[in-house]
């Protein structure tokens, strides 16, 4: 019986052996594979035992590792094959990166570039009820920036855009930051000294229509974009700029020079007489900013700030605080004061504003939808001589609410970005994001050293203030489109938009109004 079934087993294996033929006479051996393309060495022939049945195991052996072989190369031609695939359609997907505007950037991201910009058209009608003044209504280019920003050997940072404002373009950014390390930054160039929430939040992003009246007034003594040099170190929830600036290059450089060269009688000798009317070189100053969010996260913000600036040598020694009355359609300033100036002379001493301080704190609640903000602000400006320190002061507070469900979000310490959960789709019953607001905004000029005008019925009551409350409704349609309707009732004392007329004399120094209006709003 064992005989039987070693010579069965014996059959079963010589069966296949048949079927592979030799090598000479078409085995399938051979046929296995196509023929190589040159690039698989082919593998040593195999030495014959005799034995035919091992001999075509051997040469079974050898054809499946010349298989394997094949098999890996394919493979690594497949891996390269990929990688390549890979690497062009990153690289043209950088090339290009789809948005409102395309990004462009190369495949190692070394070197960026995108065009920026935004356009807000605004229109006002006004409603005067006291003062006498004639308000302009109309239409008004709030703002047209367009510009470029970018990367480069991916560690700077760069940024150049000009402006245009009431038919005048300047230059707005013109910077490059080099990035240290992720927390540590350098910057340099024309851009915005570390001042306040509003004023460092982008206009895109801010929730009414204008700043407030003291952000506004006390910026443009010492903050806004200016050129200098400034360190940022910034964490997810601690961020703190400081910075020394010059002055702003739109700013007029003070080169009203009279100057006079006479002979002396006595002496034949040349004295030159130079009568500029103050200080000849450009303003100076630090500025310094600090925030903190301890809460961080999607729906829930507490923010807290502060800030603080020193600016010296005012042009002429003069410092102008005004502003209108959250509107730039009309050019009438709700508020007012000019300090005048005066360089020394031979017989007389150096007169007016000779450095002014700033100290402000901010804050900022957001619970889900809801979300309250205020800034608080001091002004002191030094005068030369034994003429007295001035002191201003300003604050706002307002409250807001996405009926929508959206939530105000924050960003190296600022307001971010809104997102709509549904950008505007009516086809889909996507209508965007709406957001209601409400904000309570006073201005205070007052100082016993500077003297108020005078009526027979209106005798220095109140002091030289603004105040205005705003109500604001924002339909963000997506990202980069918003529509804003505010409407806004103003009170000034003793401001400049009043008729000094003898049948408005109950009304000297005050005006009231209202204000309509809305924008469009476009940015990328």
């Amino acid at each position: 019986m064992k005989t039987i079934l070693l010579a069965s087993a014996a059959a079963v294996a010589l069966l296949p052996s048949a079927a592979l033929a030799q090598t000479t006479d078409g085995s399938p051996i051979d046929t296995i594979l196509p023929a190589t393309d040159g690039t698989v060495q082919a593998q040593p022939a195999t030495r014959t035992t005799g034995d035919a049945v091992l001999d075509r195991l051997n040469a079974l052996d050898a054809r499946i590792k010349q298989l394997e072989a094949r098999n890996a190369e394919l493979e690594q031609q497949a891996a390269e094959t990929q990688n390549r695939v890979q690497n062009v359609e990153v690289r043209a997907a950088k090339a290009a990166q789809p948005g409102v505007v395309p990004t462009y950037a190369d495949v190692n991201d070394n070197f960026t570039f995108k065009p920026r910009g935004v356009l807000q058209v605004d229109y006002a009608t006004f409603n005067e009820r006291a003062g006498g003044y004639q308000f302009n209504d109309g239409t008004d280019i709030r703002r047209a920036r367009f510009g470029f920003e970018g990367t480069a050997y991916k560690r700077f940072k760069w940024r150049l855009d000009a402006e245009y404002v009431k038919q005048s373009v300047n230059i707005l950014d013109a910077y490059v930051s080099y990035v240290i390390n992720p927390k540590l930054s350098i910057t340099v160039g024309q851009h915005k000294a570390p001042y306040g929430l509003e004023a460092n939040t982008s206009d895109v992003n801010n929730t009414f229509m204008e700043r407030s009246l003291g952000s506004t007034v006390f910026g443009a003594v010492g903050a806004e974009r200016r050129i200098g040099l400034s360190f940022a170190y910034n964490t997810d929830k601690l961020n703190a700029t400081v910075g020394v600036f010059g002055s702003g290059e739109a700013i007029t450089r003070n080169n009203d020079t009279a100057a006079a060269v006479t002979v002396s009688s006595t002496t034949n000798l040349p004295t030159v007489t130079n009568a500029r009317a103050g200080t000849r070189n450009e303003s100076a100053g630090v500025n310094g900013r600090i925030t903190f969010d301890p809460i961080l996260d999607t729906g829930r913000v507490v923010h807290l700030g502060a800030s603080a600036y020193h600016v010296t040598n005012f042009a002429g020694n003069a410092v102008t605080l005004a502003d209108r009355p959250n509107s730039r359609v009309d050019g009438g300033n709700l508020i007012s004061v000019a300090l005048r100036g005066a360089a020394a002379t031979p017989t007389t001493a150096q007169t007016g504003v000779k450095s002014g301080t700033y100290l402000g704190g901010e804050g900022a609640i957001v619970y889900g939808p809801f979300s309250v903000q205020g800034e608080y602000g001091h002004l002191s400006l030094d005068q030369y001589g034994t003429a007295p320190t001035l002191d201003f002061s300003g604050f706002n507070i307002f409250a807001s609410v996405f009926l929508t469900g959206e939530s105000r979000s924050f960003k190296g310490g600022n307001v971010d970005k809104l997102k709509p959960f549904k950008d505007f789709d009516p086809a889909n019953g996507k209508w965007g994001a709406v957001e209601l607001a409400a904000r309570y905004d006073q201005l205070d000029l007052t100082d016993p050293s500077l003297a108020l005008p005078t009526s027979p019925t209106n005798s220095n009551q109140g002091g030289r203030k603004a105040h205005t409350w705003t109500g604001a409704v924002n339909w963000h349609l997506n990202p980069n489109f918003r529509a804003s309707f505010n409407y806004t009732r103003f009170t000034g004392r003793y401001s400049g938009l009043v008729a000094p007329t003898a049948a408005l004399q109950s009304q000297v120094g005050t005006t009231k109004g209202d204000i309509f209006q809305s924008r469009l709003q476009i940015d990328f």
